[in-house]
């Protein structure tokens, strides 16, 4: 008998645990329901994506009055709301998206509104989101490019512009698919975007023109850390460099990226270079569909003239002694002193140039479209980056009293000058080089 009303009471006891497990999880499920803004917390609640002033807001949800940052304006967990499917309905995708994650077979843009569920939001016409809003690019956001020269774009027109950072290669390149698997962060199934943006976390540094840069905020993680954000706080800036950093120019009043200050304040803008070289260093080999082949390996901190690599002849004694650098870089008493951020040169998503070179630079212009073979501002040919380089770098036309090249040891005239047109300056100007005609300089070229 007693063994019988043991075996009753550890049922009745199962029972009532059982109970309370679904009398807890149908409280939960009812705050839920009754209050759908509170189902998040933490991060994502200070993120871009989860602000609930201006955070992921799908029209098409508004009808059921789910609240701003709601989970479920990207998350649909049964595909279905109130009997229907919101647009688009095309299917919940995988980790219960709206919309495809990401179109794995598309190795080449154009790309079209389907191909990753980014798009439905970071796009003019067509988004999802309201209000409707604009990514800008790097070049006007923090450069001071005007509207009328940096006109006003989105990410999805950014990737289908002239963009090196292709999708499909990021994807690859994240996942493992390139071979040794570098990160250890992301499944086979990942967005790309994800690569530089964990959107749990990403916040909104600047929203020009209405919103204030807030060097405390940042949009990016770097992959090999995909769950901090990188470059919102003290060690993540680029005022951690002894050899000093100089942000350009990005008006002519003047005053400084990224934020328009009347000084420069290297604490201001994040580490692009360790954030940058996560992927492109010395050691990965990436693969480019877009340019056929692998991207230069090189090693940013001893192996760049732009990098750690203390630089040279970066003044003549004509007389008087001359800079050979643009304002605000001193190329007098600070020659070797400076390292520069990738994105003193290069926009992240997307630009009209080559190479993701920026529309402006330094507050001025710039036009490679060519791949260095057009005229420069002297309108020689082959001297297309000049219209870059010459934003930093003076003393690059041919009508000038003084060459920079000329300065140059070992070499003949005909190694610049092989008859007719310059060289193409990428010859010997390039990430990781240091050989010109297959001989070694001595130093890096770049």
């Amino acid at each position: 008998m007693k063994l019988k009303k043991d075996n009753r009471d550890k049922i009745i006891r199962r029972s009532n645990f059982s109970s309370l497990c679904f009398l807890l999880c149908v409280v939960i499920f009812l705050l839920w329901i009754i209050y759908p803004d509170k189902a998040s917390s933490g991060p994502y609640l200070d993120s871009a994506h989860g602000s609930t002033s201006y955070g992921v807001n799908r029209t098409s949800l508004s009808s059921f009055g789910y609240s701003i940052a709601n989970c479920t304006h990207c998350h649909e967990e049964h595909a279905s709301i109130g009997g229907s499917q919101p647009v688009p309905a095309d299917g919940a995708d995988k980790f219960t998206l709206f919309a495809n994650n990401f179109n794995t077979t598309k190795s080449a843009n154009p790309y079209v509104q389907s191909d990753s569920v980014c798009f439905y939001c970071h796009i003019v016409t067509g988004t999802l989101q309201s209000p409707t809003f604009n990514n800008y690019s790097y070049s006007y956001t923090f450069g001071g490019c005007s509207a009328g020269d940096c006109p006003t774009s989105n990410t999805f027109e950014a990737f289908n512009g002239l963009s090196y950072h292709n999708l499909y290669d990021i994807w690859r390149l994240i996942t493992g698919l390139y071979g040794t698997k570098t990160f250890t962060n992301f499944p086979a199934d990942s967005n790309p975007c994800s690569g530089c943006h964990n959107i749990h976390i990403a916040q909104r540094s600047c929203g020009k023109p209405s919103v204030s840069f807030d060097p405390t905020k940042s949009a990016i993680s770097k992959p090999s850390d995909h769950g901090n954000l990188w470059g919102d706080g003290a060690g993540e800036k680029m005022s951690n460099y002894t050899g000093g950093y100089q942000a350009p120019y990005n008006s002519a009043t003047p005053t400084y990226e990224p934020d328009g200050s009347a000084i420069s304040d290297p604490s201001k803008l994040p580490d692009y270079v360790t954030f940058c070289t996560d992927c492109h260093n010395a050691t990965n080999t990436i693969p480019s569909s877009t340019l056929g082949r692998n991207l230069y390996t090189f090693n940013w901190a001893t192996g760049e003239m732009h990098g750690g690599y203390a630089a040279t002849y970066c003044s003549v004694n004509v007389p008087p002694p001359t800079s050979l650098l643009a304002p605000p870089y001193d190329g007098l008493t600070k020659c070797g002193q400076y390292v520069t951020a990738c994105t003193d040169c290069h926009e992240p998503h997307g630009s009209p140039n080559n190479f993701l070179a920026r529309k402006w630079v330094n507050n001025g212009m710039v036009t490679v479209t060519n791949n260095g073979t057009g005229n420069g501002p002297d309108g020689r040919a082959n001297k297309e980056w000049a219209w870059l380089c010459g934003k930093c770098h003076t003393y690059l036309d041919s009508g000038d009293a003084i060459n920079t090249h000329h300065g140059a040891t070992g070499f003949g005239c005909t190694t610049c000058h092989p008859g007719g047109n310059y060289r193409n300056c990428t010859d010997c100007h390039f990430h990781g080089n240091s050989k010109i005609n297959g001989v070694d300089y001595g130093k890096p070229l770049f």
